[in-house]
């Protein structure tokens, strides 16, 4: 009897013990399901910002092509918009040519008129060729293209420093299309944006630095207009999109200077 007592017991220690065991194993078990669902819902919020930056990704490049169309109309505008003051131009200063001309032949016609009488006629004469001879100076700014290329773009910088920022935006405009092909003009580009950063017409600064970014990728203006364009975007409140310009200014242009600030950017970004 305690023979078969004895073989009992053992039996229902090894059932315990068994018992014990698989109880460890269970809670090993579900100590690992919760780790792996700690993981799979990290990795879901991972997918789910990198979700957001792709959206925001593409509504950027839906803008930057809705903005590139603007600017090739506008520009396709200007051209005109010029020729038609030079024809204005054209017109006036032969309109007053004749006048100066009609002028200079009416004394000559009443020569038998007393000696005192032709004296006094042209004086109140004398003051009708003033006007006419005014609007031509009016016009003198006209020959701008005299200017070097290095003197046209010292003038718009000048108004720029001075905060005539319509003014230099006008002139760097006007720069651009008489030296296409310096190597200034992603400078201008990009000083349009800054006059227009300036004055917190971010949309309009936006425009600038995304034609400088599609015109000059390789410009050394480039990286500037990417951190300035993030810059906008906080400006306007437009976290994500920010984030997004400032992520590709990192990880096209790690080694610039302005790719340490745009990081520091993004960290407060985040934090907030």
């Amino acid at each position: 009897m305690l023979a078969v007592l004895s073989l009992a017991a053992a039996g229902q220690d090894k059932g315990k013990k068994a018992i014990e065991l698989v109880y460890d194993d269970v809670q090993v078990l579900k100590q690992q399901v919760q780790e792996l669902r700690a993981r799979v819902d990290g990795n879901a919020g991972a997918i789910q910002d990198l979700q957001d930056q792709l959206k925001a990704l593409a509504d950027l490049v839906r803008q930057v092509i809705a903005g590139q169309s603007g600017a090739q109309e506008g520009l396709r505008t200007v051209p005109a918009q010029y020729q038609d003051i030079l024809r204005r131009l054209d017109h006036l200063t032969l309109d007053v040519q004749t006048l100066a001309a009609g002028l200079a032949a009416r004394p000559a016609a009443p020569a038998a008129e007393p000696a005192a009488e032709p004296e006094r006629k042209p004086v109140p004469a004398a003051p009708v060729p003033a006007p006419a001879e005014a609007k031509p100076q009016a016009a003198a700014p006209v020959p701008a293209p005299t200017m070097s290329p290095q003197e046209a773009y010292s003038v718009a910088y000048n108004d720029y420093l001075k905060g005539n920022y319509d003014l230099a935006v006008d002139s760097f405009k006007l720069y651009r299309q008489q030296f296409p092909e310096s190597p200034l003009a992603d400078n201008a580009l990009y000083w349009i944006g800054e006059c227009r950063y300036s004055q917190r017409k971010f949309e309009e600064a936006i425009d600038a630095f995304d034609e400088l970014i599609l015109t000059y990728p390789q410009g050394d203006k480039a990286a500037a207009a990417h951190l300035k364009k993030g810059l906008s975007f906080i400006e306007l409140g437009r976290k994500p999109e920010a984030l997004a310009a400032l992520k590709l200014l990192v990880a096209k242009y790690p080694l610039e200077e302005e790719a340490r600030i745009a990081q520091d950017k993004i960290r407060e970004l985040e934090q907030k």
